[in-house]
């Protein structure tokens, strides 16, 4: 059966005044309306800046922190002739950042040059040798871009060396700023610049708007594929610059994006962000992960088409190189994982694993497993060097931050990590992930969500919806492409597609039309899903399809499932003792005792989930769900049985001790008739010889003594049962000590006279 990968969280769309003044004032399809009003734009001026983003949407760039004081100095060092150094950084935003600082600057008639650090010997961000060596080559003023606010050592090289250091950066402030002699960052501590997700490149662009005194129209190109390639924000600020960049993109003139579309196969009369995203900004960031991506600022600034096609063939060729050197390292990485214990992160580590490519590696074996992972390189020295990519639930720079002492070298934010460490401590660093996802309470068997903007019928998908949609464009972080669960059609026809038969294609009958869905990737799922390819429900976008002249509307499935449940497998382990081997296997282990699931908590295997079942029971969704013990009775057993997903089911259905039989009309007299012989019972210390005189086991006197008091035969006080004489009839059977306990017997009797296949059958026609 195949699953989804997501939980799919649909966002209740819902008709709103608002939602309809809008629709009627931009001539918007009412679904798109009410998108724009869930994204928080309630009011016409609202979405009209959202939708018709204008000059205005540009904020003063003297508005950051430290520009006048940036403006100042560099154009004290163009009059001064002070040889300035752009010092950039190698992917997509660090390239275009460094060639939007090196065109303003030379533009001004600014002495400038630009040194990329190379990403295998210099790291990322100011490195002391580099600074030391451009100042001894010359250098008398560094600006930084796309980098910078983390290094202190290199800066206060520069100061002691007399050469002033202007940071212009967006990431991840540090404690303390390094003592440059300016910092420019839009969430800058003393700063108050309305909006702090630019990119590196946004700050380049806010300091050539500061410099040239204008918006420099010439960069918006270069602007725009740093801010989407790097995956910031598009709202605000970004959404304007990135709007007017598309057009830009679309009428570029320069030499080394025109031979980049080329290669790329990108047609230059339709750019979206998605064209960055996947065409574009792949291709620069190859330069620097594959050699010294100083070719990467070459290709955007030349002037000679020449040069600029075979740099651009250089970009495709790394490119092909980056995408099959990423495969083989994924599929030894997998393969090593595949042979190790599971853990709750995972840590692989190999030889001559190519250092640029870790983190796509990772971002891909996480994608694959659904678990955090490192993947390191280990150098012949014994250095074990990587990347580190996470899931939303685990914050990966906190897990490592506390023990820094590991590692030589570490870096990173909630998602993502780069780290280097001697391979003696690997061992050591799989335990402090695995303890530090046990103490953020990492939760495996829980899928990640997947927003469902609304359930869309088949018939709706029309290429005005399209167009209607296409207007909340351009689409990237915090302005998702929108995505709807697919509903009120029929499959006529499945097939694979592509060379290695990869992907899907699904015909859709809508009743009047027809319309095809395109599930990309899923070529290990293939036989199961056209096997059964009228069971498919599934979560896409909406898009339009371009062939020979003709546009139709398709979709693209970003996840599927099977409707149709397939029965989970069902393992029968009944057991009258718990023991260590049943809890071995990662899995979801579900307890009706409380108490019971207190003791086993701790001692169940990485990647586990405890569960007490109870009546606010929701649905539970895991490849393996562990039933431990048994219910008090059989409602509760099926309604937990109905809330249950997931592909094996195994059954412990534990008990302590066996319930005694229910007391006989015979027996329940006979302990009444004794009850006025006696006179009075301590229910602390006559029990036992009590039990014996009347024949009963112990349990059995407890029940029948509680059945009496909620009759109302008998009262009790402070321990002290006695009989009441004319007490009102009551028949024993409706207490709620006899039904219950009957329940009782009733569970265990189908656990202990079930045959294996009998409770197999049992079980599986209860489950959900």
């Amino acid at each position: 059966m195949v699953s989804a990968k997501y939980r799919w969280q649909e966002e209740n769309l819902a008709p709103t005044p608002a939602s309809q003044a809008i629709a009627d004032e931009f001539g918007l399809a009412t679904l798109v309306a009410e998108l724009l009003v869930k994204k928080g734009y309630t009011t016409v001026e609202e979405v009209r800046r959202f939708l018709e983003p204008s000059s205005t949407s540009f904020y003063d760039p003297y508005l950051l922190y430290d520009m006048q004081k940036t403006v100042d100095r560099i154009q004290e060092a163009i009059v001064s002739g002070e040889h300035i150094t752009i010092y950039g950084d190698y992917d997509a935003d660090g390239l275009t950042s460094t060639a939007i600082m090196y065109e303003t600057l030379t533009q001004l008639g600014a002495d400038v040059d630009y040194y990329i650090p190379d990403r295998f010997k210099d790291g990322y961000g100011p490195n002391k040798d580099a600074y030391e060596r451009l100042i001894a080559n010359g250098t008398e003023l560094i600006v930084t871009v796309d980098n910078g606010v983390s290094g202190h050592e290199a800066i206060t090289l520069a100061n002691e060396k007399g050469v002033d250091v202007l940071v212009t950066d967006h990431h991840e402030l540090p404690q303390t700023l390094p003592d440059a002699y300016a910092v420019v960052h839009p969430r800058h501590p003393k700063g108050k610049y309305p909006f702090g997700d630019l990119s590196g490149a946004g700050v380049a662009f806010k300091v050539a708007t500061a410099l040239l005194d204008e918006i420099p129209q010439e960069l918006l190109d270069l602007a725009t594929i740093g801010t989407v390639a790097d995956l910031v924000s598009l709202t605000d600020e970004n959404r304007a610059l990135v709007k007017f960049g598309l057009t830009a993109l679309e009428n570029t003139l320069r030499p080394g994006l025109l031979a980049l579309y080329e290669v790329a196969g990108v047609d230059q009369r339709a750019i979206t962000s998605e064209t960055i995203g996947f065409s574009l900004g792949p291709r620069l960031n190859a330069i620097g992960r594959m050699q010294h991506a100083q070719s990467g600022v070459e290709l955007l600034t030349t002037l000679d088409d020449e040069l600029a096609t075979d740099l651009a063939k250089e970009a495709q060729s790394l490119n092909i190189q980056r995408q099959n050197i990423v495969e083989e390292i994924t599929k030894q990485a997998l393969h090593k994982l595949e042979q190790e214990p599971k853990h709750l992160v995972n840590v692989v580590a190999g030889s001559d694993w190519h250092e640029g490519v870790l983190g796509i590696v990772a971002s891909r074996l996480v994608e694959k497993t659904g678990r955090s992972t490192l993947v390191l390189d280990i150098s012949d020295e014994g250095i074990a060097k990587g990347s580190g990519r996470s899931v939303e639930d685990f914050h990966l720079f906190n897990a490592l931050d506390g023990h820094r002492e590991l590692m030589t070298s570490f870096g990173g934010h909630h998602m993502a990590c780069g780290l280097a460490l001697e391979v003696s401590n690997l061992s050591q660093l799989q335990a402090i992930l695995d303890e530090e996802a046990k103490a953020q309470e990492l939760d495996l068997t829980k899928k990640p969500v997947l927003k469902v903007s609304a359930k869309l019928k088949a018939s709706e998908v029309t290429l005005d919806l399209i167009a209607s949609l296409d207007k909340l464009a351009p689409f990237g972080t915090d302005n998702e492409v929108p995505l709807f669960e697919i509903i009120d059609y029929q499959v006529v026809q499945a097939k694979a597609l592509g060379k290695t038969n990869d992907h899907l294609r699904l015909d859709l009958s809508t009743g009047k039309t027809q319309l095809a869905a395109l599930a990309f990737g899923v070529g290990d799922k293939l036989p199961e899903l056209l096997a059964q390819p009228k069971s498919l429900k599934f979560v896409a976008s909406v898009d339009k399809n371009e062939w020979r002249g003709n546009v139709s509307p398709q979709l693209l499935i970003k996840d599927l499932a099977q409707a149709v449940k397939q029965k989970p497998q069902v393992i029968i382990e009944r057991s009258e003792r718990l023991q260590k081997e049943q809890f071995l296997r990662p899995a979801l282990y579900g307890f009706f005792n409380a108490n019971l699931a207190q003791r086993f908590a701790d001692h169940l295997p990485a990647g586990s989930k405890c569960v007490v079942f109870d009546q606010n029971l929701s649905q539970l969704t895991a490849d393996e769900i562990v039933l431990v013990d048994l219910p008090q009775n059989l409602a509760q057993l099926e309604f937990v049985l109905s809330k249950l997903d997931c592909a094996k089911v195994r059954a412990i259905l534990y008990t302590k001790a066996k319930s005694a039989p229910l007391p006989e009309r015979t027996a329940l007299t006979k302990v009444y008739k004794f009850i006025f012989q006696v006179g009075h019972l301590n229910l602390k210390t006559d029990l036992d010889q009590a039990a014996t005189q009347v024949g009963l086991e112990k349990s059995q006197l407890v029940l029948a003594l509680k059945m009496f008091f909620e009759a109302g035969f008998v009262t009790i006080k402070n321990g002290i049962l006695v009989g009441v004489r004319n007490a009102r009839p009551h028949r024993l059977e409706d207490t709620n000590s006899y039904r219950t306990h009957g329940q009782q017997i009733q569970v265990e009797e189908l656990v202990s006279t079930s045959s294996d296949e009998e409770l197999t059958d049992w079980l599986l026609q209860r489950l959900g």
